[in-house]
């Protein structure tokens, strides 16, 4: 099957080819931060449930989110 209308994975830069392990590590960090932010949407923005549907500690998630600059008042129902 032919993906002619997504733009295809970023596998270089100016600066030449990433490694096979750098495109992996770039995959796994964008699977993951959907993921959360996927449980987040699940949740409406409730940290302590994310993290249980994730299986993660409350903290890990905590910092993974401060890395990728997830907020979860995003994720809140507005009244």
């Amino acid at each position: 099957m032919r993906r002619d209308r997504e733009s295809p994975p970023r596998w270089h830069s100016g600066d030449g080819w990433f490694s096979l392990k750098e495109i992996a590590d770039r995959a796994a960090a964008e699977a993951e931060r959907q993921a959360i932010r996927l449980a987040l949407h699940a949740t409406r923005g409730n940290k302590s449930e994310a993290a249980r549907l994730l299986r993660v500690d409350y903290k890990t998630l905590h910092l993974k989110m401060k890395y990728y600059d997830i907020d979860a008042g995003d994720f809140r129902a507005s009244s």
